[in-house]
């Protein structure tokens, strides 16, 4: 297991930047939410604070260490800080994350806190994304970045289409200074 360290977490960070700013994601608000590198924690990465918080990367975490002994899939950082990024264009575009469209692509508000349907893979990009709509939006959004906007075909169903599609319209919206549909 390797143990996250600040130059792991600059490089990785950087390469996440330059994901979003291909995207023409990069903003000043979201250049305003700093990644602090933490001692421990159970997940492997999260947000906090709403629209003025920031994300927090563990040096050891109980979620990696349980990967790395066979429990659980591993995530690598570039994937983890794509997916935090994704709770801070939540939090900082909050009419977009918390839209009908929203709702309508990923079957609740943002804000619901609790599964809405078990994990299926027709559905769902990870099982982790099945656990909330709020996770489910930024486990899409984190590929979305990853493959800049290329939907993988193993992703081609209809429901992750519908949810593809909507983070699309959130960069395109996002990409012509707009914070509303």
């Amino acid at each position: 297991m390797k143990i996250v360290t600040l130059t792991r977490l600059n490089r990785a960070l950087g390469d996440a930047i330059r994901d979003f700013e291909h995207l023409g994601l990069w903003t000043e608000a979201l250049y305003r939410v700093d990644v602090f590198l933490v001692p421990a924690g159970h997940a492997y990465g999260w947000k906090w604070g709403g629209a003025d918080g920031h994300i927090a990367i563990p040096v050891i975490s109980l979620s990696r260490l349980s990967a790395a002994m066979g429990f659980g899939q591993g995530c690598g950082l570039r994937d983890i800080l794509r997916h935090e990024y994704g709770h801070a264009v939540a939090d900082v575009y909050p009419k977009l994350s918390r839209s009908k469209a929203f709702r309508q692509a990923f079957g609740a508000s943002y804000d619901r806190g609790e599964r809405i349907a078990p994990y299926n893979p027709e559905q769902h990009v990870t099982r982790y994304a099945s656990t909330e709509p709020a996770e489910d939006f930024c486990e899409v959004f984190m590929y979305y970045v990853k493959h800049r906007g290329r939907l993988p075909a193993r992703f081609d169903t209809p429901v992750i289409r519908r949810k593809w599609a909507y983070v699309e319209q959130l960069v395109r919206t996002i990409r012509a200074g707009r914070r509303t549909f």
